[in-house]
């Protein structure tokens, strides 16, 4: 009888993960005699296509689980301490252990996603949960020794190898004339793997179902940890698992093999031969499973949701011992097809610059909803309209996009005249704002500010626009702290807004001081205030806190005062100043990997500039 199975809601989570990085490559075991050709001639046929199940259909429960049973096999675990696998869901596994709260529910489930699928589909050995950020071709699903190891669809066993090397025991099953990922109307034969088994409960030229048991976990061949190398190649693979790199190919680019899948090595070959074997097996579940999805960063969940279930009716079945079987309920799902993501890209570039003196521009990626894109293949191209400006880089990967999806880059070259950038991607075009290229004639330099210095296009440009200036000295000071009246004069005249003259109600100040007219409009327009015995103290120090509240509230920007995490590890969300630093890390201002902002400091003037400068891209 034709088996079929149904799935509750999964769960999803995150944790690190210790000693998960698997060396699944038979290639490296010098055995290449063991890899399977594609023909499989001779061997029967499966039944056609019904939909797919999940390989792996309970994992433990990381996050509850008491540690010493880190080391159990599956056997010996309760019902209590498993749970549904979880959705594979890239924008939850990207999401960085830094931005999780331990003992939150919803990061909880993050961390359970992410220590289960340790490594993604062409993902890298840095545990950073980013597809297309490596040359791996496959899934790494972590779970205990013995956990159940079901095929996902109907097919034909081609191949059945046990090795003590490479893959490991491993299963390869051929599916004939199954829809396309991309296409459902589609159809192409693709071949699913199973590496790093205990045990094989199949041979070769058996015919399997949907859901049957192949094998069950374990860490055999070159593997650290238990888990299940979960891989599908597509007919252009010519052996199967297939790997993208030979041990040549690691000595000739002077890596090692971890070092190598970390910098992509084959990248283009895992990709021509190799399918994301999760997203795949997503797209055409069936039974009435429904992944409990829990947005990272307000991005729509790519999941896929039955509409409708119906029930078939008990049928009897009359056999010569005339014994009645009641056949299982099958539950068949309305095929939903999603609308493919689609990349739109959003310039951010100044109206205008200054030849030879150093620049940037920003380049931010989202789907056709306005959420933060998932990821992409292949290569971006990035350079200019009338070839007046080059920019660094050139070719943009998925890797060189932080987990905003935006990308920071500078010019190497400007020339006079006028320009915009341009982006070229599979067939299709995109262009910047136009943008004008000054050649003023001067040499802005300074003698404590060397153009590898990360503020000195910021600081360049700002002088150019005559925002800030340099010491008699011929230096910049880029290090010395900015008093609360200079962070007011860098924010207005960098955001070019007008200032006005009036009386000031602090005892320690002076309209005649240079500093008179914007420190009068701050206060008339209720961005900054006094101490409580009447003073300012124009000379302070403005620190972190303050200088956010300040740049937000004197553009008038109305900033989410309710934040659902916490910005900064050293920042929590309930304080005064968490929703001003949020939404200067969350417009690129403050850079995403800043783990710790240190509130308290002073802001010195090349951070000053740097933000004025960001947020003069951001405005423009």
């Amino acid at each position: 009888m034709k088996k079929f199975y149904n799935h509750s809601g999964a769960r999803l989570g995150f944790l690190i993960l210790i000693g998960s990085v698997i060396l699944s490559l038979s290639l490296l075991s010098g055995n290449i005699s063991h890899l399977l050709q594609t023909s499989i001639l001779g061997y029967p046929e499966h039944e056609p296509f019904d939909g797919t199940v999940y390989p792996i259909q309970k994992v433990p429960d990381w996050t509850g689980l008491d540690f010493e049973k880190w080391d159990y096999d599956y056997n010996s675990l309760s019902d209590s301490d498993l749970i549904d696998i979880p959705y594979y869901y890239t924008n939850q596994l990207k999401v960085s252990t830094d931005d999780l709260q331990w003992g939150d529910p919803a990061d909880d489930i993050i961390r359970n996603a992410k220590i289960t699928y340790s490594v993604p589909y062409m993902g890298n050995y840095l545990l950073d949960g980013i597809e297309y950020a490596g040359s791996h071709p496959a899934v790494d699903i972590k779970t205990l020794e013995g956990t159940p190891v079901y095929v996902i669809a109907n097919g034909t066993v081609i191949k059945t190898s046990i090795q003590t090397s490479g893959f490991g025991n491993h299963i390869v099953i051929q599916h004939n004339n199954f829809p396309t990922l991309d296409d459902p109307n589609a159809t192409e034969t693709i071949y699913s793997s199973y590496s790093h088994l205990s045990n094989l409960t199949v041979s070769e030229g058996d015919v399997v179902y949907k859901g049957d048991q192949i094998g069950s976990v374990g860490a055999t061949g070159t593997a650290t940890t238990e888990h299940l190398h979960f891989q599908i190649d597509n007919d252009e693979a010519p052996w199967h698992p297939f790997w993208p790199f030979t041990w040549q190919d690691v000595t000739d680019a002077g890596l090692d093999f971890f070092s190598a899948i970390n910098a992509g090595l084959g990248y283009d070959s895992a990709i021509a031969t190799t399918i994301n074997p999760m997203k795949y097996v997503q797209a055409y579940l069936d039974g009435d499973y429904v992944p409990e999805v829990v947005e990272a960063d307000s991005v729509d969940a790519d999941s896929y949701v039955p509409e409708e279930v119906e029930e078939v009716e008990e049928v009897e079945i009359e056999e010569e011992v005339e014994e009645v079987e009641e056949v299982e309920e099958i539950v068949e799902v309305e095929e939903v097809v999603a609308d493919p993501p689609v990349l739109n890209f959003e310039f951010e570039v100044l109206p205008k610059y200054y030849v030879d003196q150093g620049s940037g521009f920003s380049v931010l990626i989202r789907d056709q909803y306005g959420d933060e894109f998932d990821g992409f293949t292949g290569e971006i191209v990035v350079t200019s309209a009338n070839e007046l400006v080059r920019t660094k880089p050139v070719i943009l990967r998925n890797i060189d996009f932080d987990n905003n999806g935006r990308l920071t880059g500078e010019f190497s070259r400007m020339d006079e005249g006028r320009d915009k950038l341009k982006i070229e991607y599979e067939d299709n075009v995109y262009y910047s704002d136009w943008f004008d290229i000054i050649d003023n004639g001067e040499d802005i330099s300074f003698s404590d500010l060397p153009e590898s210095h990360e503020c000195y296009n910021a600081v360049t440009y700002l002088v150019s626009e005559g925002v800030v200036a340099g010491y008699p000295d011929g230096t910049f000071q880029p290090e010395k702290a900015v008093s609360r009246v200079e962070a007011l004069k860098f924010i207005y005249e960098g955001l070019k807004e007008s200032v006005s003259e009036g009386n000031l109600p602090f005892s320690d100040v002076s309209k005649e001081e240079w500093y008179g007219g914007y420190l009068y409009t701050a206060y008339s327009n209720g961005v900054v205030n006094g101490y409580s015995d009447g003073t300012f103290k124009p000379t302070n120090a403005v620190n972190k806190a303050e200088f956010y509240k300040i740049l937000f509230n004197g553009m008038g920007v109305d900033v989410n005062p309710n934040l659902e995490k916490d910005p900064f590890k050293d920042v929590k969300a309930d304080e005064w100043f968490a929703p001003f630093v949020a939404y200067a890390k969350e417009l690129g201002i403050i850079d995403s990997d800043v783990k710790y902002l240190n509130a308290d400091e002073g802001m010195t003037r090349g951070e000053v500039a740097y933000a004025i400068f960001k947020l003069m891209q951001i405005m423009k």
